[in-house]
């Protein structure tokens, strides 16, 4: 918080900040009235969350959303949040951000301070563009549509729910952190048989951060596994994305058109 007063903001801590229950941040009640006072407080521009971890799909029904449709704010996180993503994109087609959340901003290799910014900017930015030089091209070409994903576990935890994210026709971004790639593989399989990939336009797989097999015989390729699971699909595929779980990471505008385009090692996307 002190790097956001720093640049002249003002943190607004919710009341539970310091609270824990168990593995959670808090009870159910008290992460839920923190949430929805913040939402409905008119001076403030952004819900920005603390930390990820897990807790989000326990509260989400109970999130009003009503007064982020009378005034919007910026929603910024990542991780856990990607339920929230879902929810906001869902209920109110509202753009969000995956980005670093506020534990991290103390950390300048943590996160891409530009690419926050630009998207934080308070202003029609116009298009962002973000360079695909360092990714790993499974499949060469380029297509355009809405940019949407977030945490593989959390999107799979998805499928189902009234928060799975309607992909056809999407630029589906993903990422992870600590996943075997058995179980990557298997969580796309999860997205495949639910028919959450025959659509799609495109792929950019972010930071796959510690998903190594822990035995040395299970290793499998990433690209390996992200082919078994796209089939014949012509579409184009990146992986190593600077994004997720992992230092230096890049805030992407989630719920906006992008084109992803692998010819010119671009990623666009518009401000609207």
């Amino acid at each position: 918080m002190a790097y956001l007063r720093e640049r002249g903001y003002r943190p607004v801590p919710g009341r539970h900040l310091e609270a824990r229950h168990g593995y959670l941040a808090g009870s159910d009640a008290e992460r839920l009235e923190d949430l929805n006072r913040l939402l409905a407080d008119r001076d403030l521009r952004a819900i920005w969350l603390a930390r990820g971890g897990y807790g989000s799909a326990r509260i989400v029904e109970g999130i009003d959303l009503r007064p982020l449709a009378a005034r919007p704010k910026a929603l910024v996180g990542y991780s856990d949040a990607t339920v929230l993503h879902s929810a906001v994109f869902l209920g109110l087609g509202l753009p969000t951000f995956y980005g670093p959340n506020v534990s991290e901003l103390g950390d300048p290799a943590a996160f891409d301070e530009a690419s926050l910014w630009r998207c934080l900017a308070g202003q029609d930015p116009g298009a962002l563009e973000y360079s695909l030089e360092g990714t790993k091209v499974v499949r060469p070409g380029s297509a355009s549509g809405l940019l949407l994903g977030g945490c593989l576990s959390l999107l799979a935890s998805l499928i189902g729910t009234p928060l799975q994210l309607p992909t056809p026709g999407a630029i589906l971004f993903w990422e992870e952190v600590n996943e075997e790639p058995f179980r990557i593989d298997r969580m796309l399989g999860q997205l495949r048989q639910a028919r959450c990939l025959s659509k799609i336009r495109g792929m950019v797989v972010g930071q796959t951060a510690g998903c190594r097999a822990k035995d040395p015989r299970n290793e499998l390729p990433l690209a390996e596994i992200v082919e078994r699971h796209l089939g014949g699909l012509g579409i184009p595929v990146v992986i190593g994305f600077p994004a997720g779980h992992g230092p230096g990471k890049m805030t992407l505008p989630l719920g906006r058109t992008a084109r992803l385009d692998t010819e010119t090692s671009r990623l666009s996307v518009s401000a609207r």
